[in-house]
């Protein structure tokens, strides 16, 4: 995974708990309306995920690889046409966290944002910045001026995702492997949508051999303990899942076997789930150079590993429109539009993913 260095002598200090986290930088222009307007389209929703890398700012104490702006990336959604409706989060580090960055949103959106965690208070991991990304989780968010929650508890809201043991896969034993499911109620639009946020074991894990085994379970669990139904709504209208595979799309000049099953505008597709990017790419005049550009992780190579996938019940799919994978430089230059300043640190390892989901 790349490490996020900091640019010049940055003097760092460390938010891990929930009483550091207090004195994380507030967004600047935080008493000034939210330059992106609410989304009334019954239409669609407007989502987002990222792997949003533990929240690194710019004041974090060694190492001072981790540093980050991860503000960056609420002031580039403060520049587009509408605010996030819906927004997956992998690698949050627990519950105080997850408060940090509600409140965050209300300040930078003006409007109040509510989520579900798959772990509130994770088991510690390894990885790089051990000390300050050791504890990480997955997580839901809406906006609830739009939303709200019909179910999401605890053990049926989560499932653990898959590594090969050089034999089979089974589940994986890390609490940021830990996918998180919500049923929401739209009361724009009368509609029922099932949203999860997943985050797959890296390859040193074993998680490559387990993609195929992991986008299944993930199909699967967008429909059990009854995320498919509602009494009071009846079925579920739409699935949007957002996520981290840790695998690429491609693989030895053709499709990995897990996208080939998971990408229904590809042939012989098995899953039928929309692939926010190449739907959009589809479109451009070379496809594969437009998905290329929009990676969303550069370690030996530009890779792309962050999803947003859509699935409409009995096996259709979302149009999805207005996708995006914001920048690290466009992350910069919209906090420096509202603000007037920026740090050069970028807002994640992984750049995220954003599109209007259709019903």
């Amino acid at each position: 995974m790349r490490m996020i260095r900091a640019l010049g002598a940055v003097v760092l200090a460390a938010p891990m708990l929930a009483g550091a986290h207090a004195t994380a930088q507030e967004p600047a222009a935080a008493s000034a309306p939210a330059e992106a307007g609410p989304n009334n389209n019954p239409g669609f929703l407007q989502v987002y995920d990222a792997n949003v890398e533990n929240l690194p700012t710019t004041d974090e104490a060694s190492p001072q690889e981790c540093a980050g702006d991860w503000h960056d990336l609420m002031y580039y959604m403060r520049t587009q046409e509408l605010k996030p409706d819906i927004y997956l989060v992998q690698q949050i580090s627990n519950q105080a966290q997850l408060d940090l960055l509600l409140d965050r949103m209300r300040s930078h959106f003006g409007e109040k944002y509510a989520g579900v965690l798959a772990e509130p208070d994770p088991a510690p991991g390894g990885g790089v910045c051990v000390n300050y990304k050791k504890h990480q989780t997955n997580g839901v968010i809406w906006r609830t001026g739009r939303l709200d929650l019909v179910k999401s508890q605890s053990p049926d809201n989560r499932w653990q995702a898959q590594n090969w043991t050089g034999t089979e896969c089974v589940n994986n034993d890390q609490s940021r492997t830990k996918g998180i499911k919500a049923l929401l109620y739209d009361r724009v639009s009368g509609n029922t949508v099932t949203a999860a946020s997943f985050h797959w074991p890296t390859v040193s894990h074993g998680g490559a051999e387990c993609a195929r085994s992991n986008i299944g379970e993930l199909s699967n669990e967008l429909t059990e303990d009854g995320y498919d139904s509602d009494g009071r709504f009846g079925g579920t209208d739409l699935y949007v899942a957002g996520g981290d595979t840790n695998a690429h799309d491609v693989k030895d000049g053709g499709w990995s076997p897990w996208y080939a099953a998971a990408n229904g505008d590809l042939p012989g597709s098995v899953l039928g789930f929309r692939d926010a990017v190449y739907a959009d790419c589809q479109t451009a005049d070379v496809p594969g150079d437009c998905r290329k550009a929009r990676w969303t992780l550069q370690t030996q190579s530009n890779r792309r590993v962050d999803y947003v996938l859509g699935r409409k019940p009995g096996g259709g799919m979302p149009k999805m429109t207005g996708v995006v994978v914001p920048t690290f430089e466009e992350g910069n230059a919209a906090d420096k539009q509202l603000t007037g300043d920026d740090s050069p640190l970028v807002y994640s390892d992984h750049r995220a993913v954003g599109a209007r989901v259709h019903y």
